[in-house]
């Protein structure tokens, strides 16, 4: 047996049959609490602060917004509006509970790692839920998709998401460091889950240190834009890769949390899911900082998101200074073609 397995094994008994003591947590954590209705909307814009909270480093700010669902769904079960829901919410509500008896235990590389799978796991849980729930609306083929805004301070951005697609935390995320990554970081995903859907993902992505990893005092957008043309070339992860669209900053009027940017379109043949198409943005600041966005999805449901996709790059944002969660995301609205249609 593995040290993976041994260190998941001894997680999972911790979650059994250690004592559920938690922390004492104020009622308001901070001044400006989110309104709670006792709706799968509300548990997922929750869940979805939860995961930020995780991201941002604040474990206890987390396990607050996990309380505040854990209540939302037992008020569902009381009222007997779960019991309207296919499968129940049973599932869920165990699932919460023992992603808050993680974030409780001290953050070890072997249980951060669990926290992450069982954060994502919620995540799909709760959005499953809110499908289910049919709580958007629809409307001749259009929807009215309520926006919201992610962020996250260690990283220095921002971005408004569809409240009904997936915020996924990549396996391999941590914090920033002074080490140089050398290769390109994912730090924010959001997604939708099912097939029939084209599976649409939005990448937001991170090159540190470029002048170091590439030993030259400050790097150009061009550059930038060869290195990723030319890494997309070089890896497995594009199978029959095909370069269908090049937009050069000089070429084009394109910004990126306003600074030049490069677009580029790209083509590859997925060994499951078969042919997809992938737009990425990319920027520089200060010469040393490479900033990406990627929207992906199946070629034959790529333009039915086109406009979500540019709705949620125009919101991307690059923050400076110290960044806190305890303001509520702001809600705006959008229509776009329906993505259940």
């Amino acid at each position: 047996m593995n040290n993976s397995i041994v260190s998941l094994s001894l997680i999972i008994a911790i979650i059994l049959y250690a004592p559920q003591i938690l922390p004492h947590l104020p009622g308001a954590l901070y001044s400006q609490p989110i309104p709670v209705n006792s709706d799968l909307g509300t548990l997922k814009l929750l869940t979805d602060r939860a995961v930020q909270g995780f991201q941002n480093n604040s474990n206890v700010y987390s396990i607050s917004q996990l309380h505040t669902g854990y209540d939302v769904l037992l008020k569902l079960a009381k009222s007997g509006e779960a019991d309207k829901i296919p499968g129940g919410t049973n599932g869920v509500l165990f699932l919460l509970g023992d992603t808050i008896k993680l974030l409780t235990l001290n953050s070890t590389s072997a249980v951060r790692n669990v926290t992450v799978s069982y954060l994502n796991a919620l995540e799909e849980q709760v959005t499953h839920l809110l499908a289910l729930g049919n709580l958007h609306s629809k409307s001749n083929g259009t929807r009215s998709e309520a926006l919201k805004q992610y962020v996250n301070g260690p990283y220095g951005i921002r971005v408004d998401y569809p409240l009904t697609w997936i915020i996924r935390i990549d396996s391999n995320y941590s914090l920033p460091s002074l080490l140089t990554y050398l290769h390109p970081r994912v730090i924010a995903s959001f997604y939708l889950p099912n097939a029939i859907y084209g599976l649409p993902f939005f990448y937001i992505g991170v090159n540190s240190n470029l002048s170091k990893q590439f030993k030259q005092p400050h790097f150009t957008i061009e550059q930038y834009l060869n290195k990723s043309i030319e890494s997309k070339k070089n890896s497995r992860s594009f199978p029959e890769f095909k370069l269908i669209l090049i937009k050069h900053p000089d070429q084009a009027n394109i910004t990126l949390a306003g600074h030049p940017a490069y677009e580029i379109a790209w083509t590859y043949k997925h060994p499951q899911y078969g042919l997809r198409e992938i737009m990425e943005f990319g920027t520089i600041v200060n010469g040393t900082q490479g900033y990406f966005l990627d929207y992906a999805a199946s070629t034959s449901k790529f333009s039915k998101y086109l406009l979500l996709a540019d709705v949620m790059k125009s919101s991307f944002a690059i923050i400076q200074g110290t960044v806190s969660l305890k303001r509520p995301t702001v809600n705006q609205n959008m229509s776009y073609t329906n993505s259940y249609s």
